[in-house]
């Protein structure tokens, strides 16, 4: 990671989301963060006058890390932990692990960011898209926001409101440092071979499908990337020639543009306001499985009311508890599922969340319902779901 000497101006302030970072690598590469690494990544931005990694240190998986970030001078901020009960489980049914992690970090950024003027870059370690409230509140102020975080699980809105992102196992602590580097530039044939696999990879996985999202994976997998080398002056431009040369196909759908299979078909209809055929069209859909998808949206709309996130099998689960299409099994319901996902009436992000059973942390796929698609408007607006209660 090259950082010119302009760059390097003014002050730095790190922070950590400890636990965010550290079981990001734990659950995919079997290995825990390093934190010089990370200190002499902030400091390639200029003088680190604060670094600061929050957690609960009082909890044994992290007894030993504060002696560790000390030794490199990072201070360990102390959050509590609370485990909510039974009736407050997360979305797979285990018990649900909270802190005010986030909320700790953004006040003390913020409040430094207020009282020290002299500091013009902050980095934050982590990959959590919440912090993008914070991220757009420093970039107001002219501060400069750096975001590390693993290549696989960083919010790609948080890069995207980020003025830079750094892939950690691409360019902090490369698993195998001798692959990280390419011996030359990939060429333009070649780059659009791997987009061709980035997209594809994103439509299987279900990933958000936004350029945003693809331009993180096709850098991550490159190393580096910018379209301004390959003669294009912006992303848009070089996923049109993608485009041009039959590898993808690009929509604009709603404010956003995203990318699809070359063989798929393209939805026109799931834009913020249909139109007035369209919506006539849906209108007169009255069939036995347009009311289950109602239904199945009107269930989605209340688990949100009571969950912080909902996953896949949650949904399932508790669409079949609830006996919302009667008879049905649990492949029908997760085939109705695929296709409001599919028709990107849910949109798709991921959590990392606590294994009651295992104890250990790992990364699940969560669902939103897209409130901006028109049948999940008139469908959440209507009468609520009539739930049959199952037996005692």
């Amino acid at each position: 990671m090259e950082v010119s000497a302009s760059t390097r101006a003014g002050d730095v302030a790190m922070f950590i989301d400890w636990e965010n970072i550290k079981y990001g690598l734990l659950n995919r590469e079997n290995r825990l963060p390093n934190a010089q690494a990370l200190k002499e990544a902030a400091g390639r931005f200029g003088r680190v006058v604060t670094a600061k990694a929050y957690a609960n240190w009082q909890e044994g998986h992290n007894l030993r890390d504060p002696n560790d970030l000390y030794s490199v001078g990072i201070e360990p901020i102390y959050v509590p932990t609370i485990f909510m009960g039974s009736g407050e489980a997360g979305t797979d049914g285990h018990l649900r692990r909270k802190n005010s992690v986030d909320i700790k970090l953004a006040v003390d950024a913020t409040e430094l960011a207020l009282m020290n003027p002299a500091i013009e870059t902050f980095v934050f370690v982590t990959g959590d898209g919440d912090f993008i409230h914070l991220v757009n509140t420093l970039r107001t102020r002219g501060k400069r926001v750096v975001i590390i975080g693993t290549s696989w699980s960083t919010s790609w809105q948080l890069t995207t409101g980020a003025d830079k992102f750094i892939a950690y196992d691409v360019e902090v602590d490369p698993h195998a440092p001798a692959k990280a580097v390419q011996p030359k530039a990939a060429s333009l044939d070649e780059v659009m071979s791997e987009l061709a696999e980035v997209v594809r990879y994103v439509r299987e996985k279900r990933r958000p499908n936004v350029f945003a999202q693809v331009k993180l994976l096709l850098t991550t997998r490159l190393g580096s990337f910018d379209e301004q080398n390959y003669g294009f002056s912006k992303f848009k431009d070089f996923m049109r020639e993608a485009e041009r040369r039959g590898l993808v196909k690009t929509e604009t759908v709603g404010l956003t543009d995203r990318v699809y299979l070359p063989e798929e078909e393209v939805e026109g209809g799931l834009v913020t306001e249909a139109p007035q055929d369209e919506v006539d069209t849906e209108e007169r859909a009255s069939g036995p499985e347009d009311e289950n998808l109602r239904s199945l949206l009107r269930l989605v709309d209340l688990l949100e009311q009571h969950s912080p996130f909902v996953s896949f099998n949650y949904i399932v689960n508790r669409a079949l508890e609830a006996r919302l299409v009667p008879g049905a099994a649990a492949n029908d319901m997760s085939q109705l599922l695929d296709r409001a996902i599919r028709e990107e009436m849910l949109l798709t992000d991921s959590r990392t969340i606590l294994d009651r059973v295992t104890g250990e942390y790992r990364d699940i796929n969560v669902f939103k319902l897209n409130r901006r698609h028109p049948l999940v408007a008139r469908s959440v607006d209507s009468e609520p779901i009539a739930v049959v209660q199952p037996d005692r």
